[in-house]
């Protein structure tokens, strides 16, 4: 899937990497399911709850990939999710990635950056502008069965997006930013301590198991008898674990997301 950023919004991050401290580069960026776990289809794994899963689907979408010098720990209060200067690379072109394929499936820009150091990673779950109030972009697409020695099957599917639907009131009302709907749609950091160089490669390597770690598809709501189907709900504001522990997962830097770098 390739995306259009709005002139304004490519405005603000033509700042973005550096020109001092290392030599330009440009380099190629790939996706795909991790190559040791899928193998183009069905993936069936037994989750940390004792659910045997099946996954037929497995889907993201990510809007653009940045590379950082330094490693953020934590968004601060009032922080911005742009931060100027401390980019060290950027693939500013979306891809919706099969998890499910072992095929590494390009980004459809070249990513942009320096030789410097850089220390970690962040995808960015959206389909274009990550400062919009509304993106109708399924940025999670799964399906597949669960089933336990107790309970099931649970046939099962989501389509989760990241838009007004995600919002999260400000934890104090003198803090009207605290909570940005952007920082919702950030998923960092993730682990990549290395350096670009000219025609180098960076593979981003999901494993799609690490989204239903913690689920537990007993909770989750029967929406069809025939055929029999269990939907994940696409709003922060449901109650139920198992559309929190999903959404949670889907946003866990340390867990379904890898980095790799080839070079030429």
């Amino acid at each position: 899937m390739k995306t259009l950023f709005p002139l304004l919004f490519v405005a603000l991050l033509g700042a973005c990497i550096p020109t001092t401290g290392g030599n330009l580069v440009t380099f190629h960026a790939q996706a795909s399911g991790d190559p040791a776990l899928v193998n183009g289809g069905p993936l069936t794994f037994t989750t940390p709850r004792g659910f045997e899963v099946t996954l037929t689907r497995a889907r993201v979408t990510v809007g653009a990939l940045y590379l950082n010098q330094q490693n953020p720990q934590n968004y601060s209060l009032e922080q911005s999710c742009i931060q100027d200067g401390i980019y060290s690379g950027e693939v500013r072109g979306g891809l919706t990635i099969d998890a499910l394929s072992p095929t590494p499936q390009p980004f459809p820009v070249e990513g942009n950056g320096t030789d410097g150091p850089t220390r970690a990673a962040e995808l960015w779950l959206t389909g274009g502008d990550l400062l919009a109030d509304t993106d109708k972009t399924v940025v999670l697409d799964v399906a597949g069965t669960a089933t336990s020695p107790t309970d099931g099957p649970f046939p099962f599917d989501a389509r989760f997006t990241i838009s007004g639907n995600r919002v999260i009131p400000p934890r104090n009302p003198a803090l009207p930013g605290s909570n940005p709907l952007c920082r919702q749609r950030i998923v960092s950091p993730i682990a990549f301590d290395t350096r670009l160089a000219e025609g180098s490669t960076v593979s981003l390597l999901v494993d799609p198991r690490a989204w239903f770690v913690s689920v537990d598809f007993t909770d989750l709501p029967k929406v069809s008898d025939t055929p029999l189907l269990y939907r994940f709900t696409d709003d922060s504001s449901s109650s139920a674990q198992a559309d929190k522990a999903l959404f949670t997962a889907l946003r866990n830097a340390a867990g379904p997301y890898r980095l790799e770098l080839t070079t030429p």
